[in-house]
């Protein structure tokens, strides 16, 4: 396996270089995207690794033709400023640990941290930058962005403190040793580049993010994980944190103030972290919330339905979802069964199955004994005449259940079982359809994992059959598998016109007046999608530039262009990575401004003229330009 940093060949199934000790990466031959070397399927398009001819794991979107100039390599620049999540996690008192072990004892027992900790860490796509030593240094943000790597680092850093903690287990019987980390995490502008020559060549981040984090971790207990202030917010309610006040730290002038992760909460989606106060009244979505009641309504007279619910990041999908929930939650009558995907589950299968069971039908609370689990689980098979003998031992695999002398494993192959497993969950939701009509969502299906698209379409194919309303919500590179069917209704959420968009800008204002050229920088730079806007609106307000008044607020200085606020710059750098061909042609046409005329880029273009009306061609349809 050849190290992508200094090409050396290593053995098949090694996770270092043995040359410059860089964390291997595998790069697809489907579609070039660079993975952890722990991958076994590209985490960009789901192809088998180690196997070539293999297919995709799910529909995937047309790839794109590499924009290159014709006599030279793809264009790059040196280095790119961005927003980048820094992790650094140390060992404690290593020192000390270092004298009560052989040095190769010591190398032993340095090597399982490593390993046990790059396996969290590639779970959640991160990216180890360095070995330092006991240190990692860990960026979540590049060479490849996420809407949520904030998210990821924290929940990267839990996964180590709780690896660590299984790591202990094997190192206290082996070596009489423990290990604890202490983990920090900021977010900030960096650039990042190449650093170094030859074998020691690296990519790095520059500035001052690194050094903070590795300041938050100086001072964070053992095994913990500490945050800035900066962070924070990018972790949109997910963790709970406790403030630990403004310490001092080494080299800082300005004290910040820092938190302490202490868990991850319950919510599986921003609309359940705000809850219903938190939500900004929908604008220009009346045509679509009738045509979803009109369906629950022809649900409720005995006619399934399936309505396929599409549109990019931040349009509002769950935000229309949320209203027909509401209502459905109001109606004593009807059952209610929200699932949703998860970009940390792609790969595990009925992923979305599990966490609605555990949390929502079964009601499963960690205080609860595994026996005490299993007898919920029989309670419920038996409330909708399931055959326990057939159907525990199934689904208490999948639940991770043991199951008691009452119970024997099935037989027949894995393949079998499957398909066991999706008719048991097809006969309950039909069973619960025959009682009383069912709403079931599923929404994120861009983030679906194989199996679960299996079994949506078993639900998709009993079409009016049951009462049911099946509401499936994704982005556009998801491919729908079922169309044509007359039980079917596709609807695409289309970004808000100017006026709508003006609406929401007053509305997150709470009805007060906002100044005209306010309203007028926010409207031009969202582009009518809701999320931007309310994020954008709320900076401002949050920005001091505005002066409250009795009905309206006032500028209290010259108005400067307003930036990209930070809880939306790694969505947006998400977007930008994932058309890497023509990403380059982007960044190009950004420094000209927000607006350019096509002969200006064609004069500091480096690609020939067919080459650059693809690329543009290709950031139209994606609309970054118009």
């Amino acid at each position: 396996m050849q190290c992508l940093h200094c090409q050396h060949d290593n053995p098949e199934g090694a996770r270092f270089c043995n040359a410059c000790g860089t964390t291997l990466e595998l790069a697809c031959s489907a579609c070039g995207h660079v993975n952890p070397s722990e991958s076994r399927f590209c985490n960009a398009c789901g192809h088998n690794l180690f196997d070539p001819t293999s297919q995709p794991t799910q529909p995937q979107p047309q790839q794109a033709t590499p924009l290159e100039p014709p006599t030279a390599a793809r264009y790059t620049p040196d280095a790119e400023r961005r927003q980048l999540t820094v992790m650094f996690c140390d060992v404690v008192d290593s020192t000390s640990l270092s004298s009560q072990l052989d040095p190769e004892e010591l190398r032993e027992v340095l090597r399982a941290y490593h390993e046990a900790s790059a396996r969290v860490i590639a779970r959640f796509e991160g990216h180890i930058a360095q070995y330092l030593g006991d240190g990692l240094l860990v960026y979540f943000g590049y060479p490849l962005a996420h809407e949520d790597d904030a998210q990821r680092a924290v929940r990267a850093g839990l996964g180590i403190v709780e690896a660590l903690g299984q790591l202990n287990t094997r190192l206290e019987a082996e070596r009489r040793v423990q290990l604890a980390v202490r983990l920090g995490i900021h977010t900030g502008l960096v650039v990042v580049g190449d650093v170094g020559e030859g074998p020691r060549h690296e990519q790095l981040a520059l500035g001052e993010t690194p050094n903070l984090a590795a300041r938050l971790q100086g001072i964070a207990a053992p095994n913990t994980v500490v945050i800035s202030a900066a962070t924070l917010p990018l972790l949109g309610g997910f963790f709970a944190c406790e403030s630990l006040g403004t310490p001092p730290l080494q080299g800082l002038i300005q004290p910040i103030e820092v938190f302490q992760v202490q868990y991850e909460s319950m919510a599986r989606s921003r609309l359940e972290v705000v809850g219903h106060t938190g939500l900004t009244p929908l604008v220009g979505r009346e045509p679509e919330i009738e045509l979803l009641r009109e369906r629950w309504q022809q649900v409720k007279d005995g006619v399934g339905q399936v309505v396929l619910l599409s549109g990019e990041a931040g349009i509002g999908k769950s935000r229309l979802v949320e209203v027909l929930k509401e209502q459905v939650a109001t109606e004593p009558q009807s059952w209610l069964t929200p699932c949703q995907c998860s970009p940390y589950h792609q790969n595990s299968a009925l992923y979305p199955m599990i966490d609605l069971f555990e949390r929502v039908v079964l009601g499963f609370v960690p205080e609860e004994s595994a026996q005490q689990k299993l007898r919920k689980l029989e309670g419920l098979l038996v409330q909708y005449g399931l055959s326990l003998v057939e159907t525990v031992p199934l689904l208490a695999a999948l639940l991770s259940l043991p199951l008691t002398a009452n119970y024997t494993p099935l037989p027949g192959s894995p393949e079998q079982q499957k398909q066991q497993t999706l008719h048991a969950f097809l006969t309950m939701l039909r069973r619960i359809a025959a009682q009383q009509p069912v709403l079931f969502v599923m929404e994120d299906l861009h983030w679906v994992d194989a199996t679960t698209l299996e079994f949506l379409s078993l639900v998709v194919d009993q079409g009016p059959t049951a009462r049911i309303l099946a509401l499936l919500t994704f982005r556009p590179d998801f491919s729908p598998p079922w169309m044509g069917r007359s039980h079917l209704t596709q609807v695409t959420l289309h970004r808000l016109t100017r006026p709508e968009t003006a609406e929401v800008v007053r509305r997150v204002a709470q009805g007060k007046v906002l100044p005209a050229e306010v309203v007028e920088q926010v409207v031009a730079k969202t582009d009518g999608v809701p999320l931007f806007v309310e994020e954008l609106t709320k900076m401002v307000l949050e920005s001091g530039l505005l002066q409250e008044q009795e009905e309206s607020y006032a500028l209290s200085a010259p108005l400067p262009p307003l930036a990209i606020p930070t809880t939306l710059h790694d969505s947006l750098m998400a977007r930008l990575d994932r058309l890497a061909t023509v990403k380059g042609l982007a960044q190009l046409g950004a420094t000209l401004g927000r607006e350019f005329s096509y002969a200006v880029l064609q004069a500091v273009s480096p690609w020939e003229e067919a080459t650059l009306q693809q690329g543009l061609r290709r950031l139209v349809e994606a609309e970054f330009l118009y």
